[in-house]
């Protein structure tokens, strides 16, 4: 009887320890990469897989990431200044990664090498005023790129050239002038371009010729007076546009944006013309054909859009209608070449000037 009752409690025993071990070996193994690992100021959830690590006044970038929680990391609303190359390329199966609301005052070029599975990157109201031309360097699976709310005043040439697959791109409030002739270019696949309330006062006539799958484009409150035709030819998919707040100037350089207008079907925003002056509070989408009667036509074989002495129709009419009596040519010559450089000069001759205020 006593053997029996020592080979049950030896068996229980036997039981017992190897629970123990098992239990040892699922702390050892298992726990460290999911928690004990976790960079300290942060926390760890393996599912999904999150470090979090947001407002705890941190001044780097921490060390030390839990492989097993690798696809988000948030980092805003920190301390940190400086982000140099490489500092998340341990990091490759990163899908996520939120650096918001950090005085980035250094960010050097490569600070994302390595990402190369990033799809969202969140650099919002970081004081950001330039951007290396390396920045995004094959960041090919990036999707979401949010850059609102910085002091940049210039976008490089092919700054987003490896962005093959970005969708959508936040750029708004910032302090932007100008969009090259190459700013854009590689973004094929671009659905939303927000770029309002900058200081945007000049479009190249080829800034958006890679963006035909672009839907929505927001360039209100910023400085442009005119926006070229050809750009707006080259977004092909546009469905929603903003462009009020410009102050748009509804003159013959009106015209190719104009014509565009009456082609497309778009949902758009109000277009409010300030000058000239019998135009001011005119919708520059709905001016008329005559209005631009005395314009000179765009030379269809010239790439630069220069413009000819070529005019319309009604522009020959006019002439006829309003030919000097005198039948001396060179009296005609010098009243046309007159109209020519104030087109609008003899039909309004009875607008007061313009008020300087």
């Amino acid at each position: 009887m006593e053997t029996r009752r020592s080979l049950k409690g030896s068996s229980a025993h036997n039981v017992k320890s190897g629970l123990c071990l098992w239990l040892i070996l699922w702390l050892v193994v298992v726990k460290p990469g999911g928690v004990g690992a976790c960079p300290r100021l942060c926390v760890c959830y393996p599912t999904p897989m999150t470090v979090s690590c947001q407002s705890q006044n941190l001044t780097i970038v921490p060390a030390g990431v839990p492989y097993d929680s690798q696809r988000v990391l948030w980092l805003y609303a920190n301390n940190i200044t400086w982000i140099e190359a490489g500092a998340f390329s341990n990091l490759r199966v990163l899908e996520e990664l939120d650096l918001g609301d950090n005085p980035l005052q250094r960010l050097e070029g490569g600070a994302f090498r390595g990402l190369e599975k990033l799809q969202s990157l969140h650099m919002h109201r970081c004081k950001l005023a330039a951007l290396p031309h390396d920045l995004f360097h094959k960041l090919y699976s990036l999707q979401f790129l949010y850059l609102q709310d910085n002091q940049l005043h210039f976008l490089q040439d092919d700054l987003f050239s490896d962005l093959v697959n970005l969708t959508h791109l936040f750029l708004h409030g910032n302090r932007i002038r100008a969009l090259s002739e190459n700013v854009f270019r590689g973004l094929v696949n671009l659905d939303r371009l927000l770029i309002h309330d900058n200081r945007i006062r000049q479009v190249n006539r080829r800034a958006f010729r890679d963006l035909g799958r672009l839907t929505i484009l927001y360039l209100f409150n910023n400085s442009l007076a005119e926006l070229p035709g050809q750009a707006m030819r080259d977004a092909q998919g546009i469905q929603f546009l903003r462009l009020n707040g410009n102050p748009w100037s509804c003159g013959c350089e009106a015209r190719p944006l104009w014509e565009w207008f009456r082609k497309a079907r778009i949902s758009s925003s109000d277009l409010m013309c300030t000058s000239p002056s019998q135009r001011r509070g005119q919708d520059l989408r709905f001016l008329r054909e005559l209005d631009f009667a005395l314009c000179p036509l765009p030379d269809p074989g010239s790439l630069a859009g220069s413009t000819t002495t070529t005019f319309s129709t009604k522009t020959r009419w006019w002439f006829s209608k309003n030919k000097p009596a005198s039948s001396s040519k060179a009296s005609y010559q010098k009243s046309s070449e007159t109209v020519k450089a104030f087109p609008f000069s003899c039909r309004q001759a009875s607008i007061p000037p313009q008020n300087p205020l």
